[in-house]
Parts: structure tokens; sequence; C-alpha cells
């Protein structure tokens, strides 16, 4: 059983974590200082050196955390079509991707989406780890299924081309989801409505994918 010393630490560890997520999401790595997580964590300014080294060790530490949540999301995407067809896989992947930004869901931990866009716009030592861990052991899985839907070596440059505007359109809909609110109060990511959204994304996908399957110059191989 935990000594009451290891669950104090444990949770003070946590709570400075907690709290440098929705500051660093909120305000960005430059603008944000350890004194004040410390203040609003409870927590002594040692404590950031002892568990994290030093702010942006921190800082990565909250990168990681984001940077797996959009592991996470973007398995749980792909494997909703296992077993199905190209063409389906597409269609569910889309869906789920949709789903998982647009629902219920997105609200429970807002300040990934709001970390990661600005790591985006102004990467910081700490983007590697995005690219990594968020991005990168994914992207084969993605490329294998537009490969198909394309008839091309998954390192065909078309292949990586399409599957960028497959998750160009999704994030698209991620990041503009307060303009909608905006141009249309009232509006709101309803199943339905995200349904519809997806299926337009696939099938609009889907057109331009076959379509430069049937260019003359046909793939690379």
């Amino acid at each position: 059983m935990e000594s009451q010393l290891a669950v104090d630490a444990q949770q003070t560890r946590q709570r400075i974590l907690d709290v440098a997520a929705r500051r660093f999401a909120e305000h960005g790595f430059n603008h944000v200082t350890i004194r004040e997580i410390c203040q609003e964590a409870d927590a002594n300014l040692a404590a950031v050196n002892y568990y994290f080294r030093d702010k942006l060790g921190l800082y990565k530490e909250v990168v990681e955390r984001a940077a797996e949540a959009m592991h996470r999301s973007k398995v749980m995407a792909l494997d909703a079509g296992e077993g199905q067809t190209p063409e389906e896989q597409l269609r569910r992947y889309t869906r789920s991707m949709l789903e998982r930004a647009l629902g219920p869901e997105a609200d429970q931990e807002p300040w990934i989406e709001k970390l990661i866009g600005r790591e985006m716009v102004e990467p910081t030592p700490a983007f590697d780890l995005i690219v990594e861990k968020g991005i990168r052991p994914t992207s084969a899985r993605l490329a294998e299924m537009v490969a198909k839907l394309l008839g091309c070596p998954p390192s065909d440059p078309r292949v990586w081309r399409c599957a960028l505007s497959v998750q160009a359109q999704c994030v698209f809909y991620m990041s503009a989801k307060h303009v909608f609110a905006r141009m249309a109060p009232g509006f709101r990511f309803t199943p339905e409505v995200i349904a519809g959204l997806a299926d337009h994304i696939t099938d609009f996908s889907l057109a331009g994918i076959r379509a430069i399957a049937q260019k003359k110059e046909g793939c690379h191989q």
C-alpha cells in the first residue's frame, strides 16, 4: 500500500500538470510562468524542478499527453473500419474523427485541441513530440487505406497528397466549429449533422481519389 507521502506527491504532480495544461493551452509557452502555475496548483516552485526539471520539461510532458490523446483518437478512428472495404474504411474513419472532435467528447479536455493548434502555428522545442507520437505512428495506416483506393503503392506521392486532403477536411471542421456558432446562432453539431458532414467528406474525397486514379499517367510504381 502506498504511503501517504507518495500519494501526496503524486497528487501534487498531477495538479501541476492539470494547471499547466490549461494555462499553456490558453496563453502559450512563452506567456506562462512557473510561479503562476505553482500558485494555482498549490505547490512550491521546487516541485517543478523536482518532477520536471524545468519549465520546458513540464511543457514537454503536457505536449506529450496531448500527442498521446491525438494518437489514441486516430487509432480508434482507423480501427472503426477494420475488415471493411477501403471505401467503407474511409467513411468510418471520417465519421469517427468528426464525432470525437465535434461530439460531446470534444468538450471533455478542450485544452488538447488548443495546445496542438498553438504548436501547429508557433512550433516550440516540443513540437517534434506531436509529430512523432501524435501523427507519424498512424500516418502509414491512413496511407495504406488511400493507396488501396488509388491502386498505387503507399510510396506514390499521390497517396500522401490524397491522405492529407482527407485529413485537411476533417481538421477544417474541427478548427472552424466556433465560426459556425457565430455565423449560425443556435447551430449544433448533432449526431445527424456530424454523420452528414462525414458522408460529404467521404463522397467528395472518393470522387477526387477516383479522378486522380483515372489520370492517363497512372500511379508511380
